[in-house]
């Protein structure tokens, strides 16, 4: 074959290799080009001092963890003193255990790690150099087959990467996920802290129109002072309904959604109720797209997207002994992708067609009557999913159909998610209709504009004046039918003229990307619910101040949102894999782990 790699008297300094991994058995011998280096005996200790020295980390990664565990242990302790309630479940038990665990362990290798070098434990090669670098222990035999190869080119080895600490087959480039668990403990022990213990005071709520429609204003005014333009630096981006538009969209509607319960504004309940058909209009319109543009239908893309719904959610109704139906948008964004994903995979080969990609989503429009407004069927379907999806409402003893709220809350918004898949395939007509309008005569284009935003303001108008203003019971029966009809006028509006789709708000973007977290923390770290399965009615107060108040208590709430969105991604990326073998690995040991932990619980329950 060709020339034996060692014969070459020069290679990259990127590339320094073992001896071992070169030359057969039969030529392990220097050779031309190569100097072979024994090992120093300067930096290298003897077998039994590495050993002694690799094993210093490992006791003090035990002692940490042992130390955090008691320290965990305590505080415990401390909580259930102070906690309004004495009987936990099973569950929460065994994910109490789960939490302190996990934050031992991310104490115990962090300390570890820290200390490895300081210990003299270099640690073996990192993982990027691992059986690539120029690093070769010394076989037990010893001799010369035992030197590490080198070339002329001393700067090899400065490419070589620092030893990398590992601590109970731990590396130190894994710390993130551990970290990330470690921080997600203390964040569901703040959670539990705030709304199930007597530390933090709660309050009334202040009902004042005068204060909550000023406070909008100013968010407004601020987000109004961020305003930048779409795309990468130095581009301009017209094209309308883009990532930052609709983050946009999400977030000023979100502030608007906590503030309407922080505030008990019920006066805009009709308002709320359309921008959570809004939520639903963007889960159509995202995965149809997502699904028609990239065709993937792989099983990591599906389980990640399930992940982000679902992960945080979980392990507040365990946390916190409260019922998945609370937390209702969760459950609606997650039925409704899955809607999304069985319409466009079934003949997903033939998506390019017209005639059946249409035909798809009328046979989806088709299913949803029937399961909604056929007496008797939703029911029929969903009574095996009781355990998961039921509700019992301590506010609403009356309701004793525990899939009641299930069939309220999905119900409302049951079409809108099809319009938003409408949306999505007619996206490229949209855009050409909105580029023939720019590319007209300046007269003739503003004609079209004006005809165009009068055209849709005279729609919305007609809504409001038919539909919006009448009272709550007699706007819900309405609502499902006509709920489509604001979100194209506000598509339309928004995206009216080139500088409005060019420009976008980033205040309300940022709120955007974590609506799910402040949804949810906003029961427990923002406000005060009734106890289990409560709703949030009161205020959290720490300082006697209102808007003192507020403003801290708010800080803590978005930064806390934000590192849970942050954290669910690290962990993710960890538990979800993208190989559908590593998905059933480590779905079998999360399964294994979620049982483990729970027997733990039924035993600590005694």
């Amino acid at each position: 074959g060709g020339k034996a790699p060692w014969r070459r008297r020069t290679r990259a300094a990127t590339t320094p290799t073992v001896w071992s991994e070169l030359s057969p058995p039969s030529r392990r011998r220097s050779r031309a080009g190569y100097r072979p280096v024994a090992a120093d005996a300067a930096s290298s200790p003897p077998r039994d001092a590495s050993k002694g020295m690799a094993l210093l980390p490992h006791l003090a990664c035990v002692a940490a963890a042992s130390g955090a565990l008691a320290a965990y242990r305590f505080l415990l302790i401390w909580m259930g003193s102070i906690s309004e309630y004495t009987d936990y479940t099973a569950a929460q038990l065994g994910v109490a255990v789960a939490y302190g665990l996990a934050i031992a362990a991310w104490f115990g290798v962090e300390v570890g790690v820290f200390l490895s070098p300081r210990l003299g434990y270099g640690g073996v090669p990192s993982s990027e150099d691992a059986g690539l670098k120029g690093i070769k222990v010394a076989s037990e035999s010893g001799g010369e087959d035992a030197s590490v190869l080198t070339t002329e080119d001393e700067s090899s080895r400065d490419s070589i990467s620092p030893p990398e600490p590992v601590i109970f087959g731990i590396r130190s480039s894994g710390l993130a996920a551990l970290r990330a668990a470690a921080e997600f403990s203390a964040i569901m022990g703040y959670v539990y802290l705030c709304d199930r213990t007597t530390l933090f005071a709660k309050g009334p709520k202040t009902v004042s129109p005068t204060m909550f429609w000023g406070l909008c204003a100013a968010v407004l005014t601020v987000g109004l002072c961020t305003l930048r333009l779409a795309g990468k630096k130095g581009e301009v981006v017209t094209a309308p309904l883009q990532r930052d538009q609709t983050e946009e969209w999400k977030g000023w509607m979100q502030l608007q959604f906590i503030f309407y319960h922080y505030f008990a504004e019920g006066e805009i309940y009709n308002a709320i109720r359309l921008y959570i058909a809004a939520y639903v209009w963007m889960t159509g319109f995202g995965n149809f797209s997502y699904y028609y543009i990239r065709k993937d239908f792989t099983l990591p893309r599906f389980m990640q997207m399930m992940w982000r719904l679902n992960f945080f959610v979980a392990f507040v109704c365990v946390t916190m002994n409260n019922e998945y139906m609370l937390y209702y948008i969760a459950a609606m964004h997650t039925f409704f992708t899955w809607g999304v994903f069985f319409t466009c995979w079934i003949g997903h080969q033939y998506n390019d067609n017209n005639a059946v990609c249409l035909l798809k989503i009328a046979a989806a429009t088709g299913v949803t009557v029937l399961l909604y407004d056929v007496p008797g069927v939703f029911h029929a379907v969903f009574k095996p999913t009781a355990g998961l999806l039921g509700f019992h409402d301590p506010l609403h003893p009356e309701f004793t159909d525990s899939l009641h709220e299930w069939f309220f809350r999905s119900g409302l918004d049951h079409f809108v998610w099809i319009f938003g898949m409408l949306c999505a395939y007619s996206f490229p007509w949209y855009d050409r209709q909105l580029q023939a309008i720019e590319d007209m005569p300046s007269g003739k284009r503003a004609l079209a504009k004006a005809a165009v935003i009068g055209s849709a303001l005279a729609v919305g108008g007609w809504y409001v004046h038919t539909y919006f203003l009448r009272p709550k019971r007699e706007y819900n029966k309405v609502h499902p039918y006509t709920s489509w009809i604001p979100i194209a006028v506000f598509l339309v509006l928004r995206n009216a003229t080139a500088g409005l789709r060019a420009r976008y708000m980033h205040l309300f973007t940022w709120c955007g990307k974590v609506t799910l977290e402040t949804y949810i923390l906003q029961f427990h770290i923002w406000m005060k619910s009734t106890g289990i399965n409560g709703s949030p009615k009161f205020l959290m107060v720490w300082l006697p101040s209102f808007w003192l108040n507020m403003a801290v208590v708010s800080a803590v709430y978005f930064v806390l949102s934000y590192r849970v969105f942050k954290i669910t991604v690290v962990l993710r990326d960890v538990a979800v894999p993208k190989d559908n073998r590593g998905i059933f690995v480590n779905s079998v040991i999360m399964a294994v782990a979620t049982a483990a932990f729970y027997a733990v619980g039924v035993a600590l329950k005694g």
